[in-house]
């Protein structure tokens, strides 16, 4: 019997199959699983051991070996672990009964931990099979303890429930009541939106995510997990009395269950205009989801019945169960229940140890004063050693002086209206919309945006760009938040505003890789992220929402592989008290300070990323409004920030001044900077003074490379040569690039005097 190999990593998947021998492991009881740990990257390599020394920055491979102890072929596989949380769910895993699959996943070692791996393999994929009331048949629609018999039975709650009190799009987090189990996820809460569905996630809690007005089919891969009795774009706005949503849980455990109302929303669609009531509702234990629907005439042959909707269940870009897609196939009456498929499935956990250790850098002296005589030299020893627990690699070499650039003449402008303030776009004329050059030529400050307004990624020279570099298609996304990660440059990490999706973007190509929803964290109202900034000092992603109706910025943490969020705090202490904050993107300088503009009050702003607490720098000088990015040129520390100006209607780059918050104008963007709006400001520049090392003459060394273990020292000569120099004063930095992930590169200044 052969079995199907399938590596997969964070960084790097590589879809090879190959075959694996057969186990002898006896048949009947179910599934083992074991773990090892090796640091060979080789596709298909497999380590032997359990617990693993490793150095921080070191590649893990981890190989999960599952045998197949049943009597049947099992098909699906969730792989989870109590550390790293769900690395894959329901994904296809043909193993043979008594035979083996092999997985290998690579990691970067950070932090030491003991995981315990849970994997669940099932024969079918979790699914739902549905019958409905078309054909009069006697459907068993309700759980025990309500109207076994009923088949269709509406159940008003508008009078009982809890108005949710949605506007237009909008959408909230509601709690079921009880766990749910929907598609291999499981949740007490999920999302619900105006717009006739449910958003689902895995977790405590709801996914919080917007649930667009323009429709499609199912299964469809960007929806994700989603429960959707009438898909349409629905109309509503509680505070004038159009329509409401209402949502109440039922019954005493364990046959609750969670009823979800759609009363009286009007469909928008040309010529329509009459109102459709309908509901959902998820049973306790069953799992079973029943759509009922009380009135869906809205008076038009588009839209009638369901004509514009997509109603069924969406669990992922592969499976899903279509009732319907813009076909007029539910009436007044009408009852439809879908019942979950029961698949064998069998559970196996395993555990394996990390123990994760570092090198830490240290040099004695911090820094060199020589004074030699011309045409003569000096010695002295720079010592370099090593306090961690791991063996320190290491090199020298030198780089000279640098500078900032020549600042750009300033001019002010008149501050905007706070009550003119935008999240989201500024308006543009259609026939403005024009595409970029996609001239290319060399780089000075190389910087990489989303044109939110025309939905594509581009690349310029921050400190020259006119002219743009790349014109790259990003599929439509729409981008007000991004940043690299580190020193890798091949791959922006961006936000979507509307889907609340996270994006691998490959620079190289503009190509999207979608990782998976952002889920703000409970009780974060968020119409969307606007903003994210790489703390290179902590290893930290930050990222900002926007929402309320007086506007709110919070502040969060987000994982980038699990596209989990941590809250962090409100951004306060900063905005107006009558319009409120709105924090459009934030940067974060080399030594780890954030940065933000507020643009209700047009101004530079300090924040807390312990707390999110925030204060005034001072005035850019003009209206910044709309989609804007903002990121610091590590190299230089120069803070750039692509602003779009609401009075001259065209998006300039600018320099800010962190001390006073002044804006200095450097050129407009692009050669249509009154047709663009970019935002995800993500400058491809290393960091720190040591970035770019070039030879620098008069410094020479006794030894360039070399390695130092635990507790030791290395002595390197150092020799400050002014044979060739003149008199005067001379400066320069000795770099010791080294693998200690806090200070990989080390600059201990020289300077030098020349008599």
């Amino acid at each position: 019997m052969r079995n199907r190999f399938v590596w997969a990593a964070v960084s790097v998947l590589f879809p090879l199959l190959v075959p694996q021998p057969a186990s002898a492991a006896p048949r009947g009881g179910g599934i083992s699983l074991a773990v090892t740990l090796g640091t060979d990257p080789t596709e298909g390599a497999c380590g032997t051991d359990t617990t693993l020394s490793a150095t921080a920055g070191d590649q893990v491979n981890y190989c999960y070996l599952v045998t197949n102890g049943s009597d049947e072929t099992l098909r699906f596989s969730t792989l989870s672990d109590d550390v790293s949380g769900t690395i894959f769910t329901d994904q296809p895993t043909t193993i043979p009964a008594g035979g083996t699959y092999q997985y290998n996943r690579l990691a970067i070692a950070t932090a030491s931990a003991a995981p315990v791996s849970t994997w669940t393999a099932y024969d079918v994929h979790p699914d739902y099979v549905y019958t409905d009331n078309s054909a009069g048949a006697a459907d068993t629609i309700f759980a025990a303890g309500f109207d076994a018999t009923a088949e269709y039975a509406f159940v008003d709650i508008t009078q009982t429930g809890t108005n949710l009190m949605l506007n237009d799009d909008d959408y909230t987090v509601a709690s079921i009541g009880f766990p749910f189990s929907f598609y291999g996820h499981t949740a007490d809460a999920l999302t619900v939106s105006n717009n006739g569905g449910m958003l689902f996630d895995q977790g405590t809690r709801g996914r919080t995510g917007y649930l667009s007005p323009n429709t499609r089919t199912i299964p469809d891969r960007l929806l994700g997990p989603a429960i959707l009795p009438y898909w349409d774009d629905l109309q509503q706005d509680y505070l004038d009395g159009i329509g409401n949503v209402f949502v109440e849980t039922q019954g005493t455990a364990p046959n609750r269950r969670f009823v979800v109302e759609w009363f009286n929303l009007p469909v928008n669609v040309l010529g329509g205009g009459f109102n459709v009531t309908f509901e959902a509702i998820l049973f306790e234990g069953s799992n079973q989801i029943l759509f009922q629907y009380l009135d869906v005439d809205c008076s038009n042959a588009t839209c009638d019945n369901g004509g514009a909707a997509t109603i069924g269940l969406n669990g992922d870009g592969t499976h899903a169960i279509l009732y319907s897609y813009r076909e007029a196939s539910v009436g007044t009456g009408k009852a439809i229940l879908f019942s979950p498929t029961d698949p064998a499935t069998y559970i196996a956990t395993a555990q394996a140890t990390l123990d994760v250790g570092a090198p830490v850098i240290t040099v004695d002296p911090t820094s060199f004063s020589k004074t030699v005589s011309a045409g003569a030299s000096t010695t002295d020893t720079l010592t370099i050693g090593n306090t961690g627990n791991r063996p320190l690699t290491w090199n020298v070499g030198s780089v000279g002086t640098r500078s900032h650039f020549t600042p750009v003449p300033r001019f002010a402008l008149p501050v905007g209206d706070p009550a003119q303030t935008r999240i989201g776009l500024a308006p543009v004329a259609p026939s403005a919309k024009r595409p970029g050059t996609g001239v290319r030529g060399p780089l000075g400050v190389p910087a990489f945006a989303a044109d939110a307004l025309n939905a594509r990624v581009v690349s310029f020279d921050a400190a020259a760009p006119s002219t743009l570099t790349a014109d790259l298609d990003d599929q439509g996304l729409q981008f007000l938040s991004g940043d690299f990660i580190g020193e890798d440059f091949s791959t922006l990490y961006a936000i979507d505003f509307r889907s609340f999706q996270l994006y691998k973007v490959d620079t190289a190509t503009g190509t999207p890789t979608l990782v998976y929803l952002t889920v703000p964290p409970d009780g974060v109202s968020a119409d969307g992220w606007i903003g994210m900034a790489w703390d290179a000092s902590t290893s930290t992603m930050f990222a900002v929402t926007a929402g309320g109706r007086t506007a709110v910025s919070t502040l969060v943490k987000l994982d980038t592989e699990t596209a989990e969020t941590t809250l962090v705090g409100t951004i306060t202490g900063v905005g107006d008290p009558s319009n409120g904050t709105v924090i459009i993107d934030i940067a974060i300088d080399p030594n780890g300070l954030m940065y933000g503009v507020d643009i209700v009050t047009d101004t530079l702003v300090a924040i807390d990323k312990t707390t999110g607490e925030a204060s005034t720098i001072g005035s850019l000088g003009f209206d910044a409004n709309c989609a804007e990015g903002r990121d610091f040129d590590d190299t230089t520390g120069t803070l750039y920030f692509s602003g779009w100006d609401n009075n001259l209607s065209e998006d300039i780059m600018y320099t800010i001044d962190t001390d006073t918050g002044l804006a200095t104008p450097i050129s407009p963007i692009g050669p249509n900077a009154d047709a663009v709006q970019y935002s995800a400001l993500a400058i491809a520049r290393l960091a720190g003074i040591c970035s770019y090392p070039v030879d620098v003459p008069w410094l020479q060394y006794s030894d360039t490379r070399g390695s130092t273990q635990p507790g030791d020292t290395s002595p390197v000569t150092v020799t400050f040569d002014a044979s060739t120099l003149t008199p005067g004063d001379y400066s320069a930095d000795i770099c010791v690039n080294n693998n200690d992930l806090t200070n990989r590169r080390l600059p201990v200044p020289v300077s030098l005097t020349v008599q």
